[in-house]
């Protein structure tokens, strides 16, 4: 009897007869409706080619190739295996067709959906139809979201738009990049998108093809584009803005070494800028910001006694880095709070803490100009410095200060603001940059006001909105009793010290008082304004009152005004419940 011959095994994958052309892909054979025979004929083929063939399924498997398998038997067969290792992947399930093309074409062919085995049972997606508000201050943002790749990609093209001075482009590619943030699980097909505002066929083209291969071409090709990372490396120099920029690469200039040549036409603070580049292009750590607000505290309160300090900036919306620190400045006391920065400038230099700073006067320009020409920047009186903070023990030395590491530069913002436009400030100095540009255009297009860092406008009347106004009308029980309960709100004695106790009225500022309308008008004494805080949520007496009552609670805001005040969840609870007055007025 002739002995039973043995049926060849499949062999080791790392002993293939050609070597790995494509180190990247890892093909695993599944062997169900397939068969042992045609297995092992399809692995020496792709072993012939180049590919890499797993004969077991691991981690390693990039590419699952099944035969005569429906997706939900593709699904059960890999949900059966071992699940991957924390941060890992699932490999993609794929039929046999994508095998055959990859095969005759030589190499891994593109992944098409025909390719996929796609899952058909039910999966959580977008509600439908989708509710959007049009407006990003309508809707929240959390620091973290589900489409971070995707929000990346058409950030990375807005900054090139801005880079162009391609205002248009930078705004729709911002606004779609904005809705991403605000989607509520993440996106994995385009027709998830339908309905949504602000996606033209430029993002919904970028978006496709990052779903489909994981890079988009376009994105790719602007990230190692000679300009962009020209323009983007110029403008993180302290002082050097986009205009800047683009005139040192028309110029020839490309790296810090071609600027460095140039430093005698540098500026005094694009030289600072140059000089401390490695540490202020490094993140701020939000210890880092408090332990500067404290030595800024104390300076101004030696300088102004009852002078406050408020972090703002991306720190206040709840990040927990930065690449600069900004700061408020004002006082309970009207125009008290004027040439403040002079006398706190030095202060901190005899500590030895200021690397640099430039300071700009206040602008006694009536602020309703800014607002009738469409200008954003305030005029308020500030410093732009850069700090020497010392390290704390055990934080990573991302500068390169020659043989000091014990200290790092740190690019700091002082901004003096009177008490009247503490408010609209602080919101406008809050950020984020597109949060404000959404605002102002939803005051500007939906309510026909015009809004700054200064306060917020009626255009027709050519001045602040009077307290007359059904915009600024609240009931007067209300307001007193909100003003006694704040002595139990943690965070307004944080953010707002003052609103304890209503100061004494204060002779006007010299060449009169600003044209900017008090925030509200105050009971104590008419022609001030005062500082309102909530005590509790659900505490506002009527749902159809207006104004300051809608100041109490940050859910009724968002829910019956249809406004996001720009509160950032953090922690699991709202650590920045700010229901500024501006949106109120807004919405009225």
């Amino acid at each position: 009897m002739l002995p039973r011959r043995r049926r060849a095994r499949v062999g080791n994958p790392g002993a293939g007869p050609s070597a790995v052309r494509f180190p990247g892909v890892a093909i695993h054979l599944a062997e169900p409706r397939m068969g042992r025979s045609r297995r092992a004929f399809l692995t020496r083929l792709a072993l012939s080619k180049g590919f890499r063939v797993l004969d077991a399924y691991s981690s390693e498997v990039t590419h699952v190739v099944m035969e005569q398998m429906s997706a939900e038997e593709a699904v059960c067969w890999q949900e059966s295996r071992a699940a991957p290792a924390p941060g890992g992947t699932r490999p993609v399930l794929l039929d046999i067709s994508w095998f055959t093309e990859s095969m005759a074409a030589g190499q891994p062919v593109p992944v098409e959906g025909r390719h996929r085995l796609e899952v058909t049972v039910p999966r959580k997606g977008l509600p439908n139809p989708v509710c959007m508000p049009p407006y990003a201050c309508q809707r929240p943002t959390p620091l973290t979201h589900h489409n971070t790749s995707l929000s990346e990609a058409l950030e990375v093209l807005a900054e090139a738009a801005g880079f162009e001075g391609s205002e248009g482009r930078l705004l729709s590619f911002c606004r779609a990049a904005s809705v991403l943030k605000a989607l509520p699980c993440p996106v994995t097909s385009l027709s998830q998108l339908q309905g949504l505002p602000h996606f033209g066929e430029h993002s919904c083209r970028v978006i496709q093809e990052l779903l489909e291969h994981g890079v988009c071409e376009e994105v790719e090709r602007v990230r190692l584009s000679e300009r962009y990372q020209s323009m983007k490396l110029f403008t993180q120099i302290f002082g050097v803005g986009v205009r800047t920029a683009d005139q040192w690469y028309r110029e020839g200039l490309r790296t810090l070494d071609d600027v460095q040549e140039q430093v005698q036409r540098l500026t005094q603070q694009q030289r600072a800028g140059l000089q401390h580049y490695q540490d202020l292009r490094a993140p701020v750590q939000r210890p880092d910001a408090e332990a500067l607000q404290q030595v800024v505290e104390a300076a101004v309160g030696q300088a102004l006694p009852g002078a406050t300090v408020t972090l703002a900036g991306g720190f206040r919306r709840g990040k927990l880095q930065g690449h600069d620190v900004d700061f408020l400045i004002t006082h309970p006391h009207e125009a008290l709070e004027a040439g403040l920065l002079p006398r706190v400038m030095p202060l901190l230099e005899k500590q030895g803490l200021v690397l640099y700073h430039r300071h700009q006067h206040s602008h006694s320009r009536d602020p309703t100009h800014l607002t009738q020409q469409s200008h954003t920047m305030d005029t308020f009186e500030r410093s732009f410095c850069i700090f020497r903070l010392m390290r704390r023990p055990g934080a990573p030395v991302g500068g390169t200060q020659g043989p000091c590491t014990s200290w790092k530069a740190v690019h700091v913002d002082l901004v003096v603001v009177p008490i009247s436009q503490f408010p609209f400030a602080l919101l406008g100095w809050t950020g984020s940059k597109h949060f404000e540009r959404e605002l102002r255009r939803f005051s500007r297009k939906e309510r026909g006001l015009w809004l700054n860092s200064h306060g917020l406008f009626d255009p027709e009347q050519g001045g602040g909105v009077p307290e007359t106004s059904p915009i600024l009308r609240c009931r007067r029980p209300f307001s007193q009793r909100l003003q006694r309960k704040t002595s139990s709100d943690t965070w307004a004695s944080r953010t707002f010290p003052q609103s304890r106790g209503t100061p004494d009225p204060s002779p006007p500022p010299p060449g009169g008082a600003p044209c900017v309308q008090p925030h509200f008008p105050c009971t104590a004494h008419p022609g001030r304004s005062e500082m309102r805080t909530w005590s509790k949520p659900g505490c506002f007496e009527s749902t159809a009152e207006v104004g300051a009552s809608r100041l109490c609670d940050p859910e009724a805001l968002k829910g019956e005004l249809g406004i996001w005040t720009g509160s950032r969840p953090r922690g699991g609870r709202w650590e920045e419940d700010f229901p500024t007055l501006t949106s109120c007025l807004l919405l009225g």
